[in-house]
Formats: structure tokens, sequence, C-alpha cells
């Protein structure tokens, strides 16, 4: 096993804006613009089989780790009843399955999972209940499914062809 670095905290909140106003103040921190993780092959405890999960998040321009808002949706991970401290996350994980192969022989299983067409695993959630209330999240190297919160697509970082929340520099 590895020791990856924590990328972001994930925090559901059930009014995002009012969380990125409150987070701000507080913290003086700025978030990215509302953006939205949408899959149509989330895969969780309220449904085993694969089904759309659509998240609108923001993201701490200071970190890392950042700390990732994100509004409740749903009745499995991201529920109402699932608000506050929501997940720690490792980026850049290879291979996803592996690594939740590794968790499970330490007894932490597996409770969330975003699939991409080809049936990737593109990013999986532990079970809460295994690592003291919180969720361990493990995010796979490739492109994942980010817009903006219209539905429209993300501005494309230049130096590193990824998309992102935060708009081209002015």
């Amino acid at each position: 096993m590895t020791g990856e670095l924590i990328d972001h905290i994930g925090i559901l909140v059930p009014d995002l804006e009012a969380a990125i106003e409150k987070w701000s103040r507080v913290l003086g921190y700025e978030f990215s613009p509302i953006g939205r993780y949408r899959s149509d092959t989330y895969v969780d405890n309220s449904d085993r089989e694969p089904h759309f999960h659509d998240t609108r998040i923001a993201f701490s321009k200071q970190g890392p780790p950042y700390i990732e808002l994100m509004s409740v949706t749903g009745e499995g991970t991201h529920s109402l009843a699932e608000a506050g401290v929501h997940h720690i996350a490792f980026k850049g994980i290879d291979h996803v399955p592996t690594r939740l192969a590794e968790c499970a022989a330490f007894g932490v299983r597996e409770d969330g999972l975003s699939l991409v067409p080809d049936g990737s695993v593109h990013l999986a959630f532990t079970d809460k209940r295994d690592m003291d209330g919180i969720r361990l999240e493990f995010i796979a190297p490739f492109a994942r499914a980010l817009i903006a919160d219209d539905g429209g697509p993300l501005w494309v970082d230049p130096a590193t062809g990824r998309t992102s929340l935060w708009c081209p520099p002015k």
C-alpha cells in the first residue's frame, strides 16, 4: 500500500450557496464557481445497479488539502442523512479496484463507485462505518464527469489539457 497525500476533504451540505458564503467568510477561502459531478453510472448503497448521480460542487482555491463543498442529493451516499464531513480524498490512484481490494484486506468495504462508459472505475468511496465515520475517496488519474452548473462544458486549462471549475485567468 502507498501513503497517498490528502487532496481534499469533502463536506456534504444542504444549501451549497449558503455553505460557500459561510466557509468563505469564516476561513477567508475563495471557492470555485459551482460545477456538477454528473454520472449515468454511479453505484452506491441506495442502488447497486448503475444509476444517474448529479451533485453540485465547489472547491476551495486554498490547499491542498482543498475543501470540496457538495450539495446533498438522492437517497444514498449523498443524501441529507449523510450531511457533514463526507470524505477524505486521494487523487491519482492508478487502479482504483486494486486500492479497494487492499482496503478490503483490512476489513474496509466499498460504498460508492462512479464508472465511466467503458466500465472502468473513476472513483470509489469506502464505507464510512469501517473508517470511524468517514469515507475515503480514491480517484483515478483519468478524466472525470465534471460539467458547469448550467450543464455546459467547463473551461479547459491549456497547460494541462484538463477541464477546470476555475475560469481562465483574467
